[in-house]
Formats: structure tokens, C-alpha cells, sequence
């Protein structure tokens, strides 16, 4: 009965039976986080464990039926390794053959050409969140001294049993879309919840505020499929269209195509708000958080200006999980644009095998630089105080439009592999585009490098000038401020917008410490 009203609502709407269950289940996190906070107030920490798998597995029951059993396979599996090989190097070697080679199996072995939710979709998941836990407890058996300031925070000193193992995994707050978040971030949210000295709020207003604007973005990204439908790019009517109109389409259907991602986020993030899994203590004076599970900035993703204000504010559990265990363990490869090719490589790999993610995430690689490059360019050339005279304020404020508008057509330039996956699709859309978006990034990328190479090192300010560019009070004025080049070592004079340049671009991507693999 409950099958046939599912399918029938999901004929009604215009999408797949598979599609609402995969809401359902999201959705199903609150009345689930509700019921933990109202009645699990005195319950042990074996209560939570017991209580985050049972719901989670019924939530998997829910979707894929039988298929459940690929996921508790991993949870066994994985606890066993931990169990007996915990904390050695081994352990995250062989953990990550196990998780990427079953969930690379499993892509395989089903074939599809086209988005289909089923049992890998939760695993992709649960795979970065087993591998991740093998580095947890490998980082956990280095002395503090040898320990990077960002594994601190997230180091296990011991391995965790089966039932933390299994409520890890099945915490309905991030077991269908993410967002990542460590074990010990798990363990604490359990701490706190049983402690009788301090108690997580559970925030329903905040909750109800990212549940209500994920369900707007879902609702925009319905909009796309009726109406800028992804096969339409293949269809003769793109093709009869002119040049000017096919990126504009690629604009406007970029936007809402990742709409049902940053729409889903919220929604999970609203679940765990309410369990308290998102909690973050306060210190320092600094009151506490809830943002321990934060997968989107929606302000700041929506003002973004550049493809790397958009990775600060996209996706951000899942960045950081790459940043962390990928990234900074390539150092031995002495280059961070090979660290990066790498890191991106592993990301299209991990989401499936077919060709549009790897060319969607290794143009990101090139668009990045591009980016970087462009930027560099207007701080070693003075346009940026050229922009902030007085007499030309419209002009930068059109740059910044543009600038906004040349970015968001970029990244739905970027999506058409992502989303049309078969290269025979990508490669003609791009054809139609006249493969505009890698050439206006090489044109970026040769134009940068003989424009670094004619100019020379910057040089460094002299003292008056460091002098003009602070106020009376000691701080940078409201006209200019000083940003640190993470590239070059130098120091520059840029206005105070973080949309003409980030200053702090590369923060999260400076070299790791040497202890770090």
C-alpha cells in the first residue's frame, strides 16, 4: 500500500518513486532527531549507538531494500580491520583498497549512464567516512608534537567499537548525501548529550530555517527539469539556437542544475542542528555553535565572485575531507598543482567511472589557476585603485557584476560533463559552445605567465607607503588594505572587497606541516 501511494505521488509530480523515497528519508531526520532529544535525554551512550544505526538501517531498508546489506558488510568489515590493525599505517592502506575498491566495483558492475539513486549513492559516502576514520586512528599514534593543528581536532587514541562504528555510519543526520564529519566529532555530540553539566540546544528555529531554504532550492531545481531539462543541450533545438543564446542556457540551467544538491545539504544539515551532532562549543568567550556540520554558506555562495569563494562555500564537509586526507598527504609530490590534479582526480573517481566527472573536476583544476592568475594580474597591475577613485565607483561595481556573471557561466560550463556524464554528450555540447570555456582559461593562463614575466617580482612596499595605507587608529583604511600574496611572499595594496581578490584564497591550501604524508 505505502509502495503504491509512493509511486503514485512520485507519477504525480513528474520524477522517479526513487526520488521521493531519497526525500522522505531526508526529511525523516527531524521527526527522528526530535524524538532522540525528547526521549533519549538519560540514556546511555549505548542508547544512541543502538538508536542512530537501527534508524539508519531502516532508513536503507526504505530505499534499497536488500541492497542495506553492502553498507552493514562495510561496517563489519571496517571495524574489523580497525580492531585488529588499528592505528597502523597497514590499516589505512588496506582500508582504503576496501572502500574505494568495493564502491569502484559496485559502479562498475551496475553500468548506468545516467543519474540513478540506488545503494551507491549512501556508500560513496560511507566511504570517505571510513577512510577518513583509518587516518583518525593512524594520526591518534603520532605524539602531539608531531600532529598538524587540523589533525588535533579530529585524532582518535583508540579504536571504537562495532556499535560506535555502525552509529557513526548510520547517523541519519549525514547517512544519504553527507555532510562528513569525523568520528570524534560524533563521540563529543554523544558526550554532551549525556553530560549533565552541558547540553547542546536544539535549535529549532535555525533547523526550520535550512530545511525551508533547501526546500526552495529543490523546488528551483524542479524548475529545471521541466523546463531546461539536461537532454535538451543534445537536442537539435539547442543546436538551431545562436551562439549567445546556447551560454546563456548553460547560465541559467547551471544554476538550478545544482540546486538539488545545495537543496538536499540543507536539509540534512537542519537534521543534524536538531540531534546536536553539529554542535560546537563555545571558547575563548566566543559563544556556541551550531555549525560543526555546515555543507553550505548560502550568502556567500550565492555572491561569489570566483571558483575559489565557491569551494569556501560549496560543499564545504567534503572539501575540507579532501583538503585533510588527500591534498596535504601529497606533499612528497614537491608540487601543489600535481596535488591538485590528484585531488581532483580521486574526487571524479570517487563520485563514478565515466568520463564527464573526470573532465567536470580536471577543468576545475585549470579553471582555478585561471582564476588565481587573473587575479594576480589585477593586483601586480593598478586597476584595483583605478576602480576605487571616486569618479569611477559604477565602473567597479560593473566589474564585480561581470565578474559575478563570467563566474557563474563558467561553473555551468564546468556542470554539462557532470550532468550529461557520456563523452559523446559533453564533447558535442562543448563543440556548440565552441569549446569557449578552455579556451577563455588557457587565453587567462598564457596572458598571466608573460604579463608575471615582463613585471617581474613585486616589489615590497616601502615603509610611507605601508603608513598611507593605514588609518589614524593603526587599521587598514577604508580605501585600501594590505593582503598577504600566499603565491609570491609579497605584500600588496588591493581595496577592501572580497570580490575583487581573496586575499586569503590559499589559506586552507598552504604547504602541510613536513609530519603530515
Amino acid at each position: 500500500m505505502a509502495e503504491g501511494n509512493i509511486g503514485a505521488l512520485a507519477q504525480k509530480i513528474g520524477t522517479s518513486e526513487e526520488a521521493v523515497r531519497f526525500v522522505i528519508s531526508l526529511l525523516l531526520g527531524y521527526p527522528l532527531a526530535i524524538f532522540q532529544r525528547l526521549f533519549l535525554k538519560k540514556a546511555p551512550p549505548v542508547a544512541y549507538h543502538v538508536y542512530y544505526t537501527l534508524a539508519g538501517l531502516s532508513i536503507m531498508y526504505f530505499n534499497f531494500g536488500i541492497a542495506t546489506y553492502h553498507s552493514a558488510l562495510s561496517v563489519i568489515v571496517n571495524w574489523t580491520l580497525l580492531h585488529l590493525l588499528g592505528g597502523s599505517f597497514r590499516s589505512v592502506v588496506l582500508s582504503f583498497i576496501y572502500n574505494m575498491g568495493t564502491l569502484l566495483l559496485h559502479y562498475y558492475l551496475l553500468g548506468t549512464t545516467t543519474y540513478v539513486i540506488n545503494f551507491t549513492t549512501p556508500q560513496c559516502v560511507l566511504t570517505l567516512r571510513l577512510i577518513g576514520l583509518a587516518w583518525d586512528i593512524y594520526d591518534g599514534t603520532k605524539s602531539a608534537e608531531k600532529q598538524s593543528e587540523s589533525q588535533k581536532k579530529v585524532v582518535l587514541n583508540r579504536s571504537p567499537t562495532l556499535l560506535e562504528v555502525s552509529g557513526f555510519v548510520y547517523h541519519f543526520g549525514g547517512l544519504m548525501v553527507g555532510p562528513q564529519f569525523p568520528m570524534k566529532q560524533y563521540l563529543f555530540s554523544i558526550g554532551v548529550l549525556t553530560s549533565a553539566e552541558e547540553k547542546p540546544p536544539i535549535s529549532i528555529m535555525l533547523a526550520l530555517q535550512k530545511l525551508a531554504t533547501g526546500v526552495v532550492y529543490l523546488c528551483l531545481f524542479t524548475l529545471q527539469t521541466i523546463y531546461l531539462p539536461d537532454d535538451y543541450m543534445i537536442s537539435q533545438g539547442f543546436e538551431d539556437l545562436d551562439l549567445l543564446c546556447r551560454w546563456g542556457f548553460v547560465f541559467i540551467w547551471g544554476r538550478l542544475f545544482v540546486c538539488k544538491l545545495v537543496g538536499v545539504w540543507l536539509i540534512s544539515e537542519g537534521a543534524c542542528i536538531i540531534c546536536g551532532l553539529a554542535y560546537t562549543p563555545g571558547s575563548d568567550g566566543n559563544p556556541s555553535r551550531m555549525d560543526a556540520c555546515q555543507n553550505m554558506k548560502v550568502v556567500s555562495y550565492e555572491l561569489s565572485g570566483s571558483p575559489d569563494e565557491l569551494i569556501q562555500s560549496f560543499n564545504i564537509s567534503t572539501n575540507t575531507w579532501l583538503l585533510s586526507y588527500i591534498y596535504k598527504r601529497m606533499r612528497f609530490l614537491g608540487m601543489r598543482l600535481v596535488s591538485h590534479v590528484v585531488t581532483l582526480s580521486y574526487l571524479g573517481i570517487w563520485h563514478g567511472l565515466l568520463s564527464g566527472y573526470q573532465a567536470a573536476f580536471l577543468f576545475e583544476v585549470a579553471w582555478v589557476r585561471g582564476a588565481r592568475e587573473l587575479e594576480e594580474m589585477a593586483r601586480r597591475v593598478p586597476v584595483s585603485r583605478v576602480l576605487s577613485a571616486a569618479g569611477v565607483r559604477v565602473v567597479r561595481w560593473v566589474a564585480l557584476a561581470v565578474r559575478w556573471l563570467f563566474t557563474w557561466t563558467i561553473f555551468g560550463y564546468m556542470l554539462v560533463p557532470f550532468a550529461l556524464l557520456v563523452a559523446d554528450k559533453w564533447i558535442k555540447v562543448y563543440g556548440l559552445l565552441y569549446w569557449g570555456g578552455f579556451i577563455a582559461v588557457g587565453l587567462v593562463l598564457v596572458i598571466g605567465a608573460i604579463v608575471r614575466s615582463c613585471l617581474g617580482p613585486p616589489p615590497s612596499p616601502s615603509k610611507d607607503a605601508q603608513q598611507a595605507a593605514s588609518s589614524s587608529n593603526g587599521t587598514p583604511s577604508s580605501k585600501v588594505e594590505a593582503t598577504s600574496d600566499k603565491e609570491s611572499g609579497s605584500v600588496t595594496v588591493d581595496i577592501p572587497s572580497r570580490h575583487l581578490a581573496e586575499p586569503e584564497r590559499d589559506a586552507d591550501l598552504q604547504d602541510p606541516p613536513s609530519n603530515d604524508i
